[in-house]
């Protein structure tokens, strides 16, 4: 049986960045294994903006489950030292969708910072999982205890590569997972094999080496 899965995402669902494909292809190969996945983000792009009002009313009015991505309101500017905070109607917007919908993980990711995230794991009411993909984003909340709260909301701490994981588990002490970082296999391909040589020459074999590329301009198809 299939779980319905919610992923958080700071980054502005209408503008590409990594930590958004990151969560793309994540969300594409859970759905073929038979999962339901929900991801909610910001957005700076209108009609996402309208589609997610709808879906959220959907929700409220007539128990709809959301579907797909669902834009909770406008971007804010995530950085390590934004402090500024999740406005109040994106914050209501969130609480609605984890507490409405019947979520049985909820997955943050970048929950080190000021921003939807952050605040899913502190109000989510099911099983979470935080990945953190950068060191450089790590920084909220800025006080000890704080973030020893948090960790208590965490069930599972995830980190992209051996570099971020240290450096998170510096911030936040826990058993962490280490992830590799994704590559979109349909996109980076082999390519076809190619007739190559490799010449290794010294600044003194110049002559040497010139010789050997004019034999090569005589093999058709070698490079």
């Amino acid at each position: 049986m299939g779980l319905r899965i919610c992923m958080v995402t700071p980054f502005a669902w209408s503008q590409p960045h990594p930590v958004n494909e990151h969560v793309a292809g994540a969300a594409q190969a859970l759905r073929a294994r038979g999962h339901e996945v929900v991801v909610l983000a910001p957005s700076n792009r209108a009609m996402q903006l309208a589609a997610g009002r709808r879906a959220l009313r959907r929700l409220a009015r007539d128990g709809i489950p959301l579907e797909g991505v669902v834009a909770l309101g406008p971007a804010i500017q995530v950085s390590p030292r934004s402090r500024v905070g999740v406005p109040v109607g994106v914050q209501a917007n969130l609480t609605l969708a984890l507490s409405a919908d019947r979520f049985d993980v909820v997955h943050a990711h970048d929950p080190g910072v000021p921003s939807l995230s952050y605040v899913a794991l502190r109000r989510a009411r099911s099983l979470t999982v935080a990945t953190f993909h950068s060191a450089e984003r790590l920084a909220y909340p800025p006080g000890k205890g704080q973030r020893e709260k948090l960790l208590t909301r965490i069930d599972a701490l995830t980190a992209v590569g051996e570099a971020v994981t240290d450096a998170a588990r510096a911030r936040f002490a826990g058993d962490y997972t280490t992830l590799p970082v994704g590559v979109d296999a349909k996109l980076f391909q082999p390519g076809p094999p190619r007739k190559r040589f490799v010449i290794e020459w010294r600044p003194d074999e110049v002559h040497r080496a010139r010789a050997a590329f004019g034999a090569l301009a005589d093999l058709p198809g070698w490079e």
